[in-house]
């Protein structure tokens, strides 16, 4: 005969591992079925996305959860239906936070894409160039050379150095003036 959910639950939530296994294979279908469901949606996301065993990892931990936080006292909403809601926005959630992170990924690599002394930077780093680069800049430069490979934009450089937004502009163009000199030979600095 089947253990009763209410005490099932009771048990799980109390920290019975045994009494949490025994729900999980009593859910099993709904896992399985929630993280087949997902599985596509993440993997939308590229490499490196959680496959299906993953997410039935999460759904276990969602169900876990569900558990913990289910009112045994009401009767509106059965556990089965609260679980699968519970999962479903552990899901939602999940897949929100991994698209968010991919658009700032994306947005980083497109900016620095977008600037050619980023972008020159970034592929000559292992190469003499770069090395002939940062001997041209005086010490302010390369402060703020380095603070502008880094991602920082003119204002987020003046913040970081203390400096006004003015002179990290002035830098930034005599920094373009001396790579341009060094790019095109014959030209001064």
């Amino acid at each position: 005969m089947a253990e009763p959910l209410n005490e099932l639950l009771r048990a799980a939530a109390d920290g019975d591992d045994a009494a949490f296994s025994r729900l999980t294979e009593r859910y099993a279908p709904l896992i399985r079925a929630m993280s087949a469901r997902y599985a596509a949606s993440f993997a939308a996301l590229g490499p490196g996305a959680p496959g299906e065993q993953d997410l039935e990892q999460e759904a276990r931990l969602a169900l876990f959860r569900a558990a913990e936080s289910y009112d045994r006292a009401q009767s509106g909403v059965s556990f089965g239906l609260y679980a699968k809601i519970v999962i479903r926005n552990r899901f939602v959630s999940e897949l929100r936070r991994s698209r968010a992170a991919a658009r700032r990924e994306n947005a980083a690599a497109a900016a620095a894409a977008a600037d050619p002394l980023r972008e020159l930077f970034f592929a000559e780093t292992d190469s003499d160039l770069a090395g002939r680069i940062r001997e041209r800049l005086s010490p302010y430069e390369r402060q703020v050379f380095d603070q502008y490979v880094g991602g920082l934009s003119v204002g987020g450089i003046a913040r970081a150095l203390g400096r006004e937004e003015k002179s990290v502009s002035n830098a930034m163009f005599r920094i373009r003036q001396k790579i341009r000199a060094l790019l095109r030979p014959g030209e001064k600095p």
